[in-house]
């Protein structure tokens, strides 16, 4: 630092080591160091006194064994106390051993963490720098740069998302305290607001792609914010850190970015990207339509569903392959160029166990009409689980009509997909197509054909129909396949 002398503290330990009201540490006692008790000698660097490098490795192990230095329990097997002892876990790969056991119940501060104990590479990288420090030949050890970056990723490991946090004092502003006129809508986890956080700048993977005139990455203007209920059965807390960790790990076109979040006291909040065209749902079964889709968009909103559905079935190097499970027309958004963004990820589940394709779930999660019956009776959750949910989604494009349509309810509980099997038994099944898809929407730009072509119907109900099969193994077994075959249907469309 400029005009700044080097300095060498000599004395850290962790009694000169202060905590503020927020947890901030702050180094004191800036004596310089004389050895004038044997308590001293558990963090002095017994080959170079000057060193303040080794004197932070103890206080880091202090802080993960949850125990001082001199601890009578290490001074049993070692004059050097905790030094000593943790060398030797080290490198018998037991450092586990001697850990807190408090840091593996963490259950009651998700609020800071977000996580119930450490994590593997977070743990593995804090303990591997920590013992680097306490190396006995001085050029062996790292420099306060190489610690302050692994601690940094050592963190990120843990909270892999921090750095999408919102101070909650920007949030109220722009809702103005949640403020009704701001509210886009509810459900049964929370309340959604739109706002505008023009003078807030955030580093999430799609603000970086936004650079604001200085350069630095920047939010797009408006946004939404969800506001998740607090509920006795803990499920809103759930689904906020399920979201968080799903959509933290995700980047593509055809789901709905997150932007940050914020947990501050009582409130769990959700930024998203704004998604103008609102919800599948608001243009299906309703009188009040504002547009009528044509066939060939409803056929490029399907593939795009698809394109989501197979981003988040699909293993890469960073993320593991998740399942949604409450695909639904109401979880699809619709951007200013019809683009579709899957959405809501409350209910996913991450697979952790890539080699096995089966989740086995203690309780049934999702919407009665669009849920995998099978799932429904097994608990046994599969990618062909949001595939038989993404097919009624398919016939509800096809039928322009709710799954839960009244007319469907009348005739089975579990809505339209018992009804598309009907009329598929009966050979009837182009009599469920929407007849608004033989109008035309010249609104929306598009030439060519405006009603459905003989063949591209044919395709799509060859692919559509499987998806909503009631057994696992009857159905499309990836959604590459789903893909090819309505990519087939919009070639024939477009011929």
């Amino acid at each position: 630092m400029e005009n700044k002398a080097y300095m060498r503290h000599q004395r850290i330990h962790s009694a000169h080591v202060l905590l503020d009201e927020k947890w901030t540490a702050k180094i004191a006692s800036f004596w310089l160091f004389k050895f004038d008790s044997c308590r001293t000698t558990f963090f002095r660097d017994e080959s170079l006194v000057e060193d303040d490098i080794p004197s932070l490795g103890v206080i880091l192990f202090e802080i993960l064994t949850g125990r001082l230095a001199f601890d009578p329990v290490y001074k049993i097997e070692s004059v050097e106390g905790l030094k000593s002892v943790a060398r030797r876990h080290f490198n018998e790969g037991t450092l586990k051993n001697i850990a807190d056991p408090n840091l593996l119940e963490e259950a009651q501060e998700w609020s800071y963490t977000l996580k119930k104990g450490p994590n593997q590479d977070s743990f593995d990288t804090f303990s591997k720098i920590t013992y680097q420090c306490l190396e006995k030949t001085p050029s062996k050890r790292p420099t306060l740069e190489d610690v302050i970056e692994s601690l940094e990723e050592a963190l990120h490991f843990q909270v892999p998302f921090e750095h999408l946090r919102i101070p909650l004092n920007v949030i109220l502003l722009a809702t103005n305290n949640f403020d009704e006129k701001y509210l886009l809508g509810s459900g049964g986890y929370g309340e959604v607001y739109k706002a505008e956080l023009n003078d807030f700048n955030i580093k999430s993977s799609l603000a970086t792609k936004l650079k604001s005139e200085d350069g630095h990455p920047k939010l797009p203007n408006t946004v939404a914010i969800k506001r998740i209920f607090h509920r006795e059965d803990s499920q809103g807390k759930e689904g906020f850190l399920a979201e968080l960790e799903v959509l933290s790990k995700c980047e593509h076109r055809n789901i709905v970015s997150l932007l940050g979040f914020c947990v501050e006291g009582s409130e769990m909040l959700l930024v998203y990207e704004h998604v103008s065209n609102g919800s599948l749902d608001d243009y299906l079964g309703s009188i009040d339509k504002m547009v009528n889709l044509t066939w060939t968009q409803r056929l490029k909103i399907c593939i795009e569903i698809a394109e989501g559905l197979n981003y988040l079935h699909t293993t890469m190097e960073d993320k593991k392959r998740i399942i949604h499970r409450d695909i639904k027309s109401d979880n699809i958004l619709l951007g200013e160029n019809w683009e579709a963004k899957i959405a809501d990820f409350g209910l996913s589940k991450i697979q952790l166990n890539q080699h096995d394709s089966t989740i086995n779930t203690n309780h049934i999660a999702g919407t009665n009409v669009y849920l995998d019956p099978e799932y429904a009776k097994t608990c046994k959750l599969k990618i062909v689980s949001d595939i038989y949910s993404f097919g009624v989604v398919l016939f509800e494009i096809f039928s322009g009509k709710l799954a839960y349509d009244s007319n469907f309810m009348k005739e089975n509980e579990k809505g339209l997909a018992p009804v598309i099997r009907r009329h598929f038994k009966k050979g009837t099944l182009k009599e469920m197509l929407d007849p608004e898809i033989l109008e035309n929407a010249f609104e929306l730009g598009f030439t060519g054909k405006v009603g459905p072509d003989h063949d591209s119907l044919k395709e799509f109900l060859k692919i559509a129909y499987p998806c909503i099969a009631k057994i696992q193994a009857h159905r499309p077994q990836t959604t590459e396949v789903v893909i090819k075959g309505l990519k087939s249907s919009l070639a024939f469309q477009k011929r």
